[in-house]
């Protein structure tokens, strides 16, 4: 049997069973010394000193030493026991005890050693008195006294502060360690939403080594944000820049008079004009406003009915619909970039809708050329373009799935590639409700 299974996975977890484990171990040697060097020879004690008094007044009184009815208010006051002679008539062995604990087995050892006669033990629960039969040839003799005197009342106390001690020792563990393990969760947290673009208010706290910890993810994110915003401000400058002498050559092919060549070098400029447009939308993609929230369904809505995509061949679909909000801007952005795609290489578009209370499901299926397994992880790349299928004399720059990737991680989101059932790509996006 393999230990980890047991063993829990998260740090507090293992971190209170390192606190428990001591202290039940420490638990179990205390009840283990108490009950076998205490409890053990205390109850040992109690019963031989009642049994050697029963045998001594039997014995007296056998041998007509002593009378019971002179001496039966004395063994009441001062040992606290009632003797009495009753009729075997009177007496049935059904009200005897027939399984012993530990006290009554240790009290009937010592009466063994020390009585010849055959006897009986019965105990009265509602009043804890023991009650000793001693069977002689004619008559019973019978002693009455209270459970107390060959056990002690202190067991229960012991154990009940073992339990008491150990339960307030553990809750204390479990609030200190809680406290000592929730700045490592946050920096955990902190380091997610990172990895997502997501803005966060993180704060130095903990432990030493945690405060360590954190303050060196606060330079690498520092220095991280800072390259990031270097890339973004070189390549926005960059297509700033291209678009004035794109924009002179516009004007100067307005001077040339035959049209084919006109329109190729229009077409031409054109296509790089998308491309710095892509550029300028990849750099700014970091740093997009969250914007209102709104229903998912509606946006979708907007957006096929949009000039852009009221002419093709859209068709929604809703499977489940829950009452949930989602950054307008962002998702606006990221379905408008798939149905682009979608549009430019097939000619039915189906939009699936599925909201319930912890993600929202789009997926969108088309009949279009597909994209091949081995490339459906590539494509996500900045700059990565196809040469085949879906990339078949369309010219772009490779970052339209990248910048729908980046977005979707702003908002919990996630993005894959199957293939759909209409013979073209299926684009799934989840994103989780927080």
């Amino acid at each position: 049997m393999n230990l980890k299974y047991f063993i829990p996975s998260n740090l507090l977890g293992r971190t209170i069973l390192i606190v428990i484990f001591p202290i039940l171990m420490f638990q179990i040697i205390i009840l283990s010394y108490y009950y076998n060097s205490l409890w053990e020879r205390t109850l040992l004690r109690l019963s031989r000193s009642v049994a050697m008094e029963i045998a001594f007044i039997s014995n007296s009184i056998l041998e007509n030493e002593i009378s019971l009815k002179s001496f039966e208010d004395k063994f009441d006051q001062f040992l606290r026991m009632k003797v009495e002679i009753i009729d075997k008539e009177n007496f049935s062995t059904n009200k005897t005890i027939k399984k012993q604990n530990i006290v009554l087995s240790s009290f009937k050892s010592e009466l063994n050693s020390l009585i010849k006669y055959n006897f009986y033990l019965s105990e009265d629960f509602k009043n804890r008195n023991i009650s000793v039969f001693i069977l002689l040839e004619n008559h019973i003799l019978r002693f009455q006294f209270p459970i107390d005197r060959i056990t002690t009342s202190r067991n229960h106390i012991f154990l009940g502060w073992q339990i008491i001690s150990s339960l307030l020792l553990i809750i204390i563990a479990f609030i200190f360690l809680k406290n000592q393990i929730k700045p490592i969760i946050n920096l955990a947290k902190a380091a997610e939403r990172f990895g997502k673009g997501q803005e966060d208010d993180f704060k130095i706290s903990g432990a030493s080594e945690v405060r360590l910890a954190s303050l060196e993810f606060i330079k690498m994110k520092n220095r991280i944000n800072k390259q990031i915003e270097q890339r973004s401000m070189m390549l926005a400058g960059v297509s700033h820049d291209l678009k004035t002498p794109l924009t002179r050559m516009r004007l100067q092919t307005e001077s040339i008079k035959d049209q084919s060549i006109k329109k190729f070098l229009n077409d031409e400029i054109h296509q790089m004009t998308e491309m710095l447009n892509e550029y300028l939308d990849f750099s700014s993609s970091d740093k997009i406003e969250n914007g209102e929230v709104a229903d998912p369904i509606n946006l979708i809505n907007k957006i096929v009915n949009d000039i852009n995509f009221k002419e093709h061949d859209i068709e929604i679909k809703i499977v489940e619909n829950k009452n949930v909000t989602v950054n307008s801007n962002i998702f606006n952005r990221v379905i408008i970039n798939l149905l682009n795609n979608a549009i430019a290489v097939a000619s039915k578009i189906e939009v699936q809708i599925s909201i319930n209370n912890q993600f929202i499901g789009i997926n969108i299926h088309d009949n279009g050329p597909g994209i091949n397994d081995e490339e459906k992880l590539n494509v996500f790349k900045p700059f990565y373009r196809l040469d085949k299928g879906r990339n078949q004399n369309r010219l772009n720059s490779g970052l339209g799935l990248s910048i729908t990737k980046s977005l979707l991680s702003k908002i919990n989101g996630d993005i894959k590639l199957k293939d759909s059932y209409l013979g073209g790509l299926e684009v799934a996006i989840k994103i989780e409700n927080k």
